[in-house]
């Protein structure tokens, strides 16, 4: 048996506290996916305007010493790195299976795949737009990453989607370190803005794709979110 726990659409079971038992993921109902592909289409001419007209005026706006005083900004930065959210993915997940708890294992599971698949989406757009980064100067450095779109965006967005998801009530905390990891690269000249903007809604994106494909195949995976 599987360690992720699956309820078929009319088994009968003890409910969580909370729990909908007519729970959808946003992208399993029509008006769900006109309104991520609305926002996605509409990100298109934001995206191309911010680009154009104010992506150069800001980058290298800020000075090393600038950065230095916001010390809370640099810290939080660390939030957008991917590496740390897997290992601790990977940790939870052994509590769940360990402690019995599939609840935990499949959150787990969720919160590590949502950061994978938009890595990929990301590092794949990276390599079709090749842009450089404000700090680079003209010079790429050996073994350097590409400036669009924000990696450390794209993690914060996917495990901010997963955390609201999961918990409701923490949106706003979720919306606000999205916005703080984004305003860390651009002050840090790693990332134009629309580098950030457009990696925030390609990890966004991709976790309510992996919600939806798992919940596709396996319906009743997410009935306990909000509980």
């Amino acid at each position: 048996m599987s360690f992720i726990q699956t309820y078929p659409r009319n088994e009968s079971r003890l409910k969580f506290a909370g729990e909908s038992a007519h729970f959808k993921p946003l992208l399993a109902t029509a008006w769900g996916r006109a309104l991520i592909a609305g926002i996605l289409v509409g990100f298109i001419p934001v995206l191309c305007v911010i680009w154009f007209f104010f992506d150069q005026q800001f980058a290298n706006q800020f000075t090393q010493e600038e950065l230095e005083q916001w010390v809370f900004l640099r810290s939080i930065g660390l939030l957008g790195d991917a590496l740390p959210w897997i290992c601790l993915s990977a940790v939870i997940l052994l509590i769940g299976i360990f402690g019995k708890r599939r609840d935990i294992a499949t959150w787990a599971v969720f919160l590590c795949a949502s950061i994978v698949v938009s890595g990929a989406v990301v590092n794949l757009v990276k390599f079709i737009f090749l842009r450089s980064r404000p700090n680079w100067h003209g010079a790429i450095p050996e073994g350097g990453s590409f400036s669009f779109p924000s990696g450390h965006a794209a993690t914060i967005g996917a495990v901010a989607v997963v955390c609201m998801l999961r918990w409701p009530k923490l949106l706003p905390l979720a919306l606000v370190l999205v916005a703080l990891v984004a305003l860390n690269r651009v002050m840090s000249q790693n990332h134009h803005i629309t580098d950030v903007i457009a990696g925030a809604a390609f990890g966004m994106t991709s976790a309510f794709v992996v919600q939806w494909c798992w919940w596709k195949y396996h319906p009743g995976t997410f009935a306990d979110m909000g509980k």
